[in-house]
């Protein structure tokens, strides 16, 4: 296994640890914040309008 990955896993598995050792309100907390970013981030990418060019045809000869 490389080094990158083997240190990646190694942060993964802190990462895990900590989260398992929080209390139950923290970790509602955490998933509210989540939520909420989502929903932000959906509001906005929803209200963008996205420009479309028509699909050229190719090989269509009506001279």
């Amino acid at each position: 296994m490389s080094p990158l990955m083997q240190q990646t896993l190694e942060q993964k598995a802190l990462r895990r640890k900590r989260l398992m050792e929080l209390s139950y309100p923290e970790k509602v907390r955490i998933v509210q914040e989540l939520r909420a970013a989502t929903l932000q981030i959906q509001s906005v990418t929803e209200k963008q309008w996205v420009l479309k060019e028509a699909v050229p045809v190719y090989g269509d000869k009506k001279a």
